[in-house]
């Protein structure tokens, strides 16, 4: 990205103090995330615990330029080579650039979506797309209302393709992701228990999360699992879309996906997919692992990337350090990551 402090001050809606001719190239919201770059916007966002507001001041004295806030410092005056861009919701400021961000992307864009494996599926397909074009993707787990304008951000014409995870926690979010990332691929993972509170079922999370690929060209989906399959089927907004489902049950599936662990305590996946049968190993054999891997493989094929790309890059996966993670701490303690 490169704007202006004007621009954004344009694309926010925002009332500017100070110079309009400051440039952006990078966005933070985490004051702790400062790398002294002159061309750096900070948007004060007020959270239940920390108000990005309370380190404006402090980041002025440390250089830093340009600020979307809710209401400006009380000692603006005393900076005044600095832009500050007021808005009613920094959020909505911060959505709006990244969805003007999204709009002058001309290459593909894939959002990946569901109750588990995201990461994972966002991780190993990049790094597979990644063998044989430049590939931006979303930095770790940021797909919520601030990690996935931020992640759309990085979004710039030296990349191939875009990458971009996609999470809610209740009704009525998804429509602000699609309108931000607005994939062309869409991939849903699962949809499981995770994350439930907030909505009466599963089949009703599956609905809100197919909202996210309302205007994509094609969705890839396992198509064993019956809740999100049903929707699918059931919903006039995606089942128009081209849909290539997965299944280790079905035959007559778009792709049927034959699953046999080796010795080595990998996996060979034999695939069948638009009259053509392909032969993978990934090294795992887990569950999970092993859905993961065979949802990137069918969305790698279905984007026409080489077959020897693919098996390359599958036999290559690594794991993915993600929450949760237990680890062996002294005195027979045991630690559980659960951080972002």
């Amino acid at each position: 990205m490169k704007f202006s402090s004007s621009d954004i001050a344009a694309i926010a809606k925002g009332e500017l103090t100070g110079p309009g001719d400051i440039l952006i190239d990078d966005v933070i919201t985490d004051s702790r995330q400062l790398n002294l770059s002159e061309e750096l916007l900070f948007i004060a966002i007020r959270g239940k615990n920390h108000d990005g507001h309370d380190y404006v001041e402090s980041l002025c004295r440390k250089g830093i330029k340009a600020f979307i806030v809710e209401q400006l410092p009380d000692n603006y005056l005393s900076f005044p080579d600095a832009a500050f861009i007021s808005v009613i919701s920094s959020v909505d400021a911060l959505q709006s650039l990244a969805t003007h961000q999204r709009m002058m992307f001309k290459s593909p864009v894939i959002a990946v979506t569901g109750s588990a494996g995201k990461t994972v599926v966002k991780e190993w397909l990049a790094d597979i797309a990644g063998l044989t074009m430049s590939v931006v993707r979303s930095p770790k787990s940021y797909n919520s209302q601030i990690g996935v304008p931020l992640s759309v951000l990085k979004l710039d014409d030296k990349y191939a393709i875009g990458i971009f995870e996609a999470g809610i926690s209740m009704p009525g979010e998804m429509e602000k992701l699609q309108m931000i990332i607005k994939p062309d691929v869409g991939v849903i993972t699962n949809i499981g228990d995770a994350h439930s509170e907030n909505f009466a079922n599963n089949a009703e999370k599956a609905e809100e999360k197919l909202k996210l690929f309302s205007q994509a060209s094609m969705i890839v989906y396992c198509s064993d699992q019956t809740v999100v399959h049903q929707q699918i089927m059931n919903s006039k907004m995606v089942s128009s879309r081209r849909l290539i489902g997965w299944s280790v049950m079905n035959r007559e599936a778009e792709v049927f996906a034959e699953v046999v662990s080796n010795e080595r305590g990998g996996t060979f996946l034999g695939m069948s997919f638009s009259g053509k049968y392909y032969q993978f190993e990934i090294p795992f054999n887990d569950r999970a692992s092993v859905d993961n891997a065979i949802t990137v493989a069918t969305v790698c094929l279905a984007i026409d990337i080489q077959a020897e790309s693919i098996k390359s890059g599958l036999k290559g996966l690594v794991s993915v350090a993600m929450r949760m993670e237990k680890k062996s701490g002294i005195n027979n303690c045991q630690l559980i990551e659960d951080y972002y």
